[in-house]
Formats: structure tokens, C-alpha cells, sequence
């Protein structure tokens, strides 16, 4: 009898140390787009190499934001054999040529990998038209950690001041 009871501790054990495994690691994850994992880390990194690059900086729930917008756009692209290449990607944010985004983004390889798919999203909204891009979306599953905010449909865009209450899943 003592047999089963320490085997049944030894299991419970275990099961109880996987389990806060799997919390640390889901923790640990900012957002992801169609199953790949994006961890709050890189949205660190991506927030610390944009402040050097063009500042002023932007918080950590705007940063997954726009990380999570040029992943749909590079896994869009992919679906729809998109032939722009990065570096025609980066000529046109070289000459201004996509609003909002500007050329100093490119003075950080961290930041400038998010510019180039951001203008890679500006270039399908621009071929594709908005409600046609964000018609497309619905097709990619994104799941946000809810301390980044609740992702809105309707525009991608992260809302509230996040809450670790209940993630967001398409």
C-alpha cells in the first residue's frame, strides 16, 4: 500500500511540475499566427531596436500590434505567391514611398525586418483593397496573449489595456 502511495506522489509530482511548465511557456508567448509563436521576449527586443531607430518609443501592446499585422501580411503574401522582394520592399520605404512608415526604420536590422513587412501589408492593402485584406485574415487563426489587449477584427488592431483574464482566438 505505501508502494501506491509514493508512486501516486511521484505522479503527481510530475504532473504537477508539467503543468506549470506548460503555464510558463504559454506565459511566455505574446502572440501567435497561425501556430507560430511569437514570445514576449522578441516583442522586447522588437519595442528596445525600434526606440533606437525611430522614436519615440511605443509600448509593448502597440509593438505586437504591428508584429502580429506583418506576419499576416508575410503569410498572405505567401498564399497569394506575392513576387515583391524585400529589397523592392525596401527601396519604397527608402524613397517615402509608404505612408506613415519612415525610411529611419531601416536604420535597425531588428526593426527594419517589421518595416519591410509592414510595407509589405501597405502593398496589399494597396493591391488587394482594405475590406479584401481584412476579409483575408479571416482565414489565419491569431491567438493574443490578453496582457497585450483584446485584438479587434475589424481593423487588427489591440485594444484595451489588456487583462489576463481570457485570450483572444480566431
Amino acid at each position: 500500500m505505501k508502494r501506491k502511495a509514493r508512486v501516486f506522489a511521484g505522479l503527481l509530482a510530475v504532473a504537477s511540475m508539467l503543468a506549470l511548465t506548460g503555464c510558463s511557456v504559454r506565459a511566455q508567448t505574446a502572440f501567435t499566427v497561425d501556430g507560430e509563436v511569437t514570445t514576449v521576449a522578441q516583442v522586447k527586443d522588437m519595442v528596445d531596436g525600434c526606440a533606437a531607430a525611430v522614436p519615440p518609443a511605443m509600448s509593448a501592446s502597440d509593438m505586437a500590434d504591428n508584429m502580429i499585422v506583418a506576419q499576416v501580411s508575410r503569410a498572405m503574401a505567401r498564399d497569394q505567391d506575392v513576387q515583391t522582394s524585400d529589397a523592392d520592399l525596401t527601396a519604397m520605404i527608402q524613397n517615402g514611398m509608404i505612408n506613415g512608415l519612415p525610411p529611419a526604420v531601416l536604420n535597425d536590422p531588428t526593426c527594419a525586418g517589421l518595416g519591410v513587412d509592414l510595407a509589405l501589408q501597405a502593398l496589399l492593402v494597396f493591391q488587394m483593397g482594405g475590406p479584401a485584406y481584412l476579409a483575408a485574415v479571416q482565414d489565419h487563426s491569431i491567438v493574443v496573449n490578453p496582457r497585450f489587449g483584446t485584438l479587434n477584427p475589424d481593423d487588427l488592431t489591440l485594444t484595451g489595456s489588456g487583462s489576463l483574464s481570457q485570450a483572444f482566438q480566431r
